[in-house]
């Protein structure tokens, strides 16, 4: 007795690729907004961490630190570094070397000017972009107590950053968001939601 083997039709096949066509069209944007939203997660976090290396770092060197956004995009990028109060030069080179011992984290590094740096294509997070508040600060400045302390160079402080992406839609985008506090507080929070009902919200 011969066994006779059953294949798939053109017809079956051509209705299988457009189910699957259509599952993909109906996914693709939700899973779009997933990625940009997880790179919103990932540069806040980022700076979150930043800005807490420089507050543990002021407390065990007895010292100034201080968190900058060197981000020279408009708007900004995720882009910061951390090192000692005295900002020499410009950019992603602020101190005067050997000013503040530490590891250099660039292409080509100049060791000993500055603690840490991180710029968002380093984490893969080009699409989000910052509002700053005051609108025009770049820095924030921990003294030996962790406490928010006057800039070197006298400009106000940061107080809050906002991470954004204004590349997918307001309804599907997850905002977050850093607060520092004049004590040396450091949060991240959602600004969508408020404080008094959930943990998470920013006010």
């Amino acid at each position: 007795m011969r066994t006779w083997q059953r294949g798939v039709t053109l017809i079956e096949l051509a209705v299988v690729l457009a189910v699957v066509a259509i599952l993909f069209a109906t996914a693709a944007p939700s899973f779009s907004a997933w990625v940009h939203n997880a790179q919103i997660r990932t540069a806040t976090e980022s700076m979150q961490n930043g800005l807490q290396l420089a507050r543990a770092e002021a407390i065990r060197r007895n010292r100034s630190v201080m968190f900058w956004l060197t981000s020279t995009a408009t708007p900004l990028a995720a882009d910061w570094l951390v090192g000692c109060a005295n900002p020499a030069g410009t950019g992603s080179q602020p101190e005067q070397p050997g000013d503040c011992p530490g590891t250099a984290t660039n292409a080509t590094p100049t060791p000993g000017n500055y603690i840490q740096r991180q710029t968002a294509a380093d984490q893969q997070t080009a699409f989000p972009q910052l509002q700053v508040t005051p609108a025009a600060a770049t820095n924030v400045t921990f003294n030996s107590l962790g406490m928010v302390t006057t800039n070197a160079d006298n400009t106000a402080p940061i107080t809050q950053i906002n991470v954004t992406d204004p590349s997918i839609p307001s309804t599907s985008a997850r905002p977050l968001t850093v607060m520092i506090g004049a004590g040396g507080q450091i949060r991240m929070c959602d600004p969508n939601l408020s404080l008094a009902s959930d943990a998470r919200g920013c006010s």
